[in-house]
C-alpha cells in the first residue's frame, strides 16, 4: 500500500527521530571512538583544503585533544585552530587587499577570480570566516554550563 506523501513523510520524520534518539544513547568504546578518529583523521588530511568544512575541522580537534591523540597537521599552523590566527588571517588579506573580507569575498564571488591570488584569498578568506563562527558555536554552549 502507498501511503500519502503527507504521511510518508510523518513516517519518514518520526524514524529519523528514533535513529537519533538511538544514536545519543548509543555506547562506543573508546578503542573505537579512537579508531574513527583516526580515520577521520586520515580522511581530514587527505582532502584538506579542497574538502574541508570548519565545523568538522573543529569536532574532530576537540575530539583528538578529549582522547589525547595527535590532532591534524593543521592544528599547530593555526596555532590550535585559534580565534587568534583566523582573526589575523582575515586582517592580513583585508590589508593586502585594502578592502574588508566580506566586501572582497562578494567581489571575487560576482566577478569570478581573476587571478590565483584572488583564488587563494577567496578560499582562505571564507575558511577563515566559517572557522570563527565554528569556533564560536562551539564555545557558546560551554560557556552556558
Amino acid at each position: 500500500m502507498i501511503l500519502p506523501s503527507s504521511q510518508s513523510e510523518s513516517d519518514a520524520e518520526k524514524k529519523t527521530a528514533e535513529a537519533k534518539n538511538r544514536v545519543g544513547l548509543m555506547e562506543i568504546s573508546a578503542k573505537d571512538l579512537e579508531g574513527l578518529i583516526k580515520y577521520a583523521k586520515t580522511q581530514c588530511e587527505s582532502k584538506c583544503p579542497q574538502e574541508r568544512d570548519a565545523e568538522t575541522c573543529v569536532r574532530l580537534i576537540e575530539l583528538c585533544v578529549e582522547m589525547d591523540l595527535e590532532p591534524p597537521i593543521c592544528y599547530e599552523e593555526t596555532e590550535g585552530f585559534s580565534r587568534k590566527f583566523f582573526s589575523a588571517k582575515i586582517r592580513e588579506i583585508e590589508k593586502r587587499r585594502c578592502k574588508p573580507i566580506e566586501e572582497l569575498l562578494s567581489e571575487i564571488r560576482s566577478g569570478g577570480p581573476k587571478t590565483l591570488e584572488d583564488e587563494i584569498d577567496r578560499i582562505d578568506g571564507e575558511f577563515a570566516i566559517e572557522a570563527l563562527r565554528a569556533i564560536d558555536a562551539r564555545e557558546k554552549p560551554k560557556k552556558r554550563t
